[in-house]
């Protein structure tokens, strides 16, 4: 991951100056300040500019932005220009005018306006700078460097550029952004249902434990003779009272720990993790229909496949895959082939790369990746349905050994009691 470097040189001339560089580690921060004739004295690394990075995509959610490029698609197609499409959706935000019959609705139709504008702010925002640096002569790539868009999104622009065809672009990018909405909520949302469920046992358990072992307690303390399974529950549940709430800061603990890794308890961890066949599977094809989607999005805007590796290398947070397409990018910097690079970087399945070597050679790589982002989605989510199955019958499990616990150390004797059974059994 790109980072910010300070580092402190001196000119020929003996002048100290400080420039922030962006690289991936120190030594490459150093290296650039060398290849531009310097000699670095002092390197750090600015955690300032790395907390307050800039906005990325304008500050607008992926499925806003969706819908934004989906709406300029449309009116770039029918206005046939991208000037008047803007300046359409920038008339649609203008206050509302204290006139006429309007004027004893106006307090509720200005509500309405300053709710809308709240909501959309960063979307008006992007519309005026489009529609204020078209007018000054800016292209509209600039206008997106500017709000700091994605490079993939910039690649697409510079196709539209070279082909004229906007409303054809803007649609491959509205697609972007909703399959990139999709891929973040695709985990995410596939063990909502098991987090909640074990959200609700956490629950019922606390419940259960500091008022409903209480009530059972006093009861059967008014029994000279009670089961011992029952008075080694009721000991068990009443030490686990008095530690419960230790075992709450220990679990928030570890939560901030994991959080902010550290002690890298936060990458032992997801090693840890991702050594267990069924979630490495889960991860791995998940990020691989992303991966594999960027992929053809990039190839069908016109940028060459060394620059899609460089682009993933420098850009990709998770070392497995990092370290595969630093592989990648130096086979493809010597001038080896796609499909050789891929053999010797083994990540992929044989008949995968097999596809993606056949296509390069066929000129069609474009539609076989995309084919085979689709394959990855389709093993993912395959995974995570048995995955979420497990995580939801041992929830079940769970459930249903507590109550046969519960039943025979309480419920079962509080019966015999009641209806004047001998409980001495041992």
């Amino acid at each position: 991951m790109v980072k910010n470097y300070l580092i402190k040189f001196y000119t020929p001339e003996g002048v100290s100056l400080i420039k922030n560089i962006k690289a991936e580690s120190l030594s490459e921060a150093k290296s650039i300040i060398m290849l531009e004739g310097y000699m670095p004295a002092i390197a750090l690394p600015n955690i300032f500019f790395d907390i307050l990075r800039p906005v990325r995509n304008a500050g607008i959610k992926d499925n806003e932005l969706s819908v934004f490029f989906m709406e300029c698609s449309q009116l770039v197609k029918s206005t046939g220009s991208i000037g008047k499409a803007l300046s359409y959706m920038n008339k649609e935000n203008k206050k509302p005018a204290r006139v006429g019959e309007d004027k004893l609705f106006y307090p509720i139709k200005w509500l309405y306006y300053n709710h809308k504008r709240s909501k959309s702010k960063n979307r008006l925002k992007l519309i005026n700078d489009c529609v204020f640096l078209l007018d000054k002569g800016e292209s509209l790539k600039e206008i997106f460097i500017l709000n700091n868009f994605e490079e993939i999104v910039l690649s697409l622009l510079d196709l539209a550029d070279s082909t004229g065809d906007y409303p054809q672009t803007f649609l491959k990018i509205s697609e972007y952004f909703g399959t990139k909405n999709i891929y973040k909520k695709s985990v995410t949302g596939a063990l909502a249902y098991p987090a909640f469920l074990f959200f609700l046992l956490f629950v019922a358990f606390s419940v259960f434990l500091y008022y409903i072992i209480p009530t059972f307690a006093s009861f059967f303390s008014q029994f000279p003779h009670i089961p011992k399974s029952t008075k080694d529950i009721l000991s068990f549940f009443s030490y686990l009272k008095n530690v419960f709430i230790y075992c709450i800061i220990l679990a928030a603990v570890i939560a901030a720990a994991f959080g902010f890794d550290l002690f890298r308890i936060k990458t032992k961890a997801a090693y840890f993790m991702l050594n267990i066949p069924q979630i490495r599977s889960i991860v791995n094809y998940t990020y691989l229909n992303w991966i594999f989607y960027q992929f053809s999005l990039m190839i069908s805007s016109g940028v060459t496949v060394n620059a899609v590796f460089n682009y993933f290398r420098k850009n990709t947070s998770k070392a497995y895959f990092k370290n595969k397409f630093e592989l990648i990018y130096d086979d493809l910097m010597k001038g080896i082939t796609l499909h050789d690079s891929m053999v010797n970087a083994n990540f992929l399945s044989d008949d995968a790369v097999e596809s993606i070597g056949y296509a390069e050679t066929g000129g069609f790589l474009s539609e076989t990746v995309l084919r085979l982002s689709q394959e990855f989605k389709e093993k993912s989510s395959r995974y995570m349905n048995l995955f979420t199955k497990g995580l939801f019958f041992l929830a079940v499990a769970l459930v249903v050994f507590f109550l046969l616990l519960m039943f025979f150390s309480l419920f079962l004797p509080l019966i015999q009691g009641m209806v004047g059974l001998p409980a001495s059994y041992q």
